[in-house]
């Protein structure tokens, strides 16, 4: 994978976009105006939500930019600016996902460990004492017939003449 060069001014921009999607529930009224331009009131009953909850978020997605607001009347209707805002928030659910099966098999790696050590069978433990018990002295008496003990040089090839 090759990372971008950025300048300081788009990665600010960035910051902007990500600080805005640090809430479920405006990704929720991200997704909901993905659908179609929607009126606030219709947001509150969607998402259940207070109008002054949902008017506050409305403000901070505004001026990141991801939504833009029009007014007829008394109603202010909302929309997505950029529908790729959704393929952020889907990759960003993806991402998620992966980062929790990965915690969850780190939580269950650890269990594991925990058990083995409370049950005295740590892997680690009995690696050690193996390899303690792996050395030793050389054998007092050997025999030509153990190979690998005996030690043996290989000849030399003899010169050849060309």
């Amino acid at each position: 994978m090759t990372i971008r060069q950025h300048d300081p001014t788009s990665l600010h921009k960035a910051a902007t976009v990500i600080a805005a999607l640090d809430s479920p529930l405006r990704l929720d009224i991200l997704i909901k105006l993905h659908e179609r331009t929607h009126v606030v009131h219709e947001l509150v009953s969607h998402l259940g939500k207070s109008q002054p909850l949902i008017s506050q978020h409305l403000r901070v997605l505004k001026r990141a930019g991801l939504v833009e607001s029009r007014r007829s009347g008394r109603e202010v209707s909302y929309r997505l600016v950029t529908p790729e805002t959704i393929d952020v928030i889907d990759l960003a659910a993806r991402l998620g996902e992966q980062v929790s099966q990965r915690q969850g098999q780190q939580d269950e790696l650890a269990a594991r460990r925990k058990s083995r050590r409370a049950r005295g069978t740590d892997v680690e433990e009995s690696t050690v004492s193996i390899s303690k018990a792996a050395i030793v002295d050389p054998p007092t008496h050997v025999h030509e017939n153990m190979p690998g003990l005996v030690p043996a040089t290989p000849e030399s090839p003899s010169p050849t003449s060309k």
